[in-house]
């Protein structure tokens, strides 16, 4: 073989194995790209007027889906430390080394921080927010911090965002929306309402966004009530009602301040709507009145309430409604209204709602002390300092729903739900993926505003 047809075979076997090689790899590359997903880790704190909750999210860009790695809460909430704000320093600090325990060593520190401060924050004066938000500089200049300093928000925030953030949870969790608030077109949007101890929110999503690709943060219709959470409107009841005529709001033997409950689900209902209409027109008269007024929804709000959009009540409402469930279930199982409740939960009409409240509350509360002393036998969401609220809660529950928001007596427009594809039905995934979408440059935060606690 001469010269040249050696080199000629030669070229022509390299060739061979180059394309071997080639083919081979363009074979293996989508098994790569399959295999290794884009996963963000995201940790946000929902500091709620009774405790401050830490979540670590795990957000698959790939599968367009978002899981709780942890989920803690620490008491007491951030607006308890009024007096003494760096003493929130040290649990908070502790909260999140605990957390970050859930990422990969090697992302630890890429993981941007969002602390959002809730209605306990809001009732403060400003000046009260903006040192205890100062004082929690100290928890990023600690050397144990653990996530990424550059990329830390704290800051009190908004009604309406909260509303707005539970919405977008609410529709990505049932499939509705993506990661890019952009919706898939699949189903109607959810509306969202939600009951806390300081605040109620209603959050109502635009008609459009039923089309595919429409972006689902545009258009929804945000109501958020402050100083009208259940704690905070039952204190509200119990001054006015010197004569102790509120005793009807607590379930039968319930001691409360001296006098002994009654548990008249009917007559505590009259009270808390007498009590909820005066405000209402009270805020209304005062015509400078920046805050929104109790029950001041537009009409297209009440045609949605009434007909055209379907809600997720999370939260207080579940809790108070599930203790209702659960009081009918071991103490009035054959009763007929019973049936009728448990058949139908977790979405029952307004009116089988209320049959089995009444029965609740005309019931001994002994049994529910009993059972509230053990962990095996309490109601899940109950601990012993709300057991004697829930009949009250509960009568609130159903006012401000039927009589303030509108929801018809006989229709099926609120499934009671704390969870939905494994995820809590919060805001915090909604706060994530809203800013995620909002500011591509994601986690980078805006330039700092100290009128906001902006860190």
């Amino acid at each position: 073989m001469s010269s040249a047809q050696r080199n000629a075979a030669s070229c022509a076997l390299q060739m061979d194995s180059c394309q071997k090689v080639m083919l081979l790899w363009l074979a293996l590359v989508p098994l790569l790209v399959a295999g290794d997903p884009v996963v963000e880790y995201h940790a946000i704190c929902d500091a709620g007027s009774t405790g401050t909750r830490l979540y670590v999210f795990a957000l698959d860009l790939a599968a367009g889906k978002a899981e709780s790695v942890f989920v803690k809460k620490t008491k007491p909430g951030l607006s308890s430390y009024v007096d003494d704000p760096k003493k929130a320093v040290a649990p908070l600090l502790q909260l999140l080394i605990e957390g970050s325990e859930k990422v990969p060593l090697d992302q630890r520190s890429k993981v941007p921080l969002l602390i959002f401060g809730t209605a306990g924050m809001r009732m403060l004066p400003k000046k009260k927010q903006d040192s205890i938000w100062a004082s929690l500089i100290h928890v990023y200049e600690d050397k144990s911090y653990p996530f990424d300093r550059a990329h830390v928000i704290a800051r009190t925030v908004s009604g309406d965002e909260e509303g707005l953030w539970a919405v977008l949870t609410t529709n990505f969790l049932t499939g509705r929306m993506g990661h890019d608030l952009l919706s898939h077109g699949s189903s109607a949007p959810l509306g969202l309402l939600d009951l806390g101890g300081s605040s109620t929110q209603i959050g109502i999503p635009s008609a459009a966004a039923a089309a595919k690709g429409i972006n689902f943060s545009d258009g929804v219709m945000v109501k958020s009530y402050l100083g009208f959470g259940m704690t905070h409107i039952r204190e509200e009841v119990r001054k006015e009602s010197s004569d102790g005529t509120d005793s009807s709001c607590y379930m039968k033997g319930t001691p409360v301040d001296g006098r002994s409950g009654t548990g008249d689900g009917s007559l505590c209902r009259r009270l808390i709507n007498r009590l909820l209409q005066q405000k209402s027109q009270t805020c209304r008269l005062e015509s400078a009145h920046s805050e929104p007024c109790l029950g001041d929804l537009s009409s297209s709000a009440l045609e949605a309430v009434q007909g055209s959009v379907d809600f997720f009540g999370v939260s207080g409402l579940t809790y108070v409604a599930d203790f209702a469930r659960w009081w009918a279930s071991q103490q009035a199982p054959n009763h007929p209204a019973t049936k009728a409740f448990l058949e139908a939960y977790p979405r029952p009409t307004l009116a089988e709602l209320e049959a089995v409240i009444d029965l609740m509350c005309a019931g001994d509360y002994s049994w529910v002390d009993k059972q509230t002393q053990q962990k095996s036998t309490a109601h899940q969401f109950t601990a012993e300092d709300n057991a004697p609220y829930r009949c009250f809660q509960a009568n609130y529950m159903l006012i401000l729903l039927r009589e303030i928001y509108g929801f018809p007596k006989d229709a099926r427009k609120v499934t009671f739900a704390l969870e939905a594809s494994g995820e809590d039905l919060e805001w915090p995934l909604g706060a994530l993926l809203h800013r995620r979408a909002t500011f591509p440059a994601f986690p980078a935060p805006p330039p700092m505003n100290p009128a906001y606690g902006e860190l």
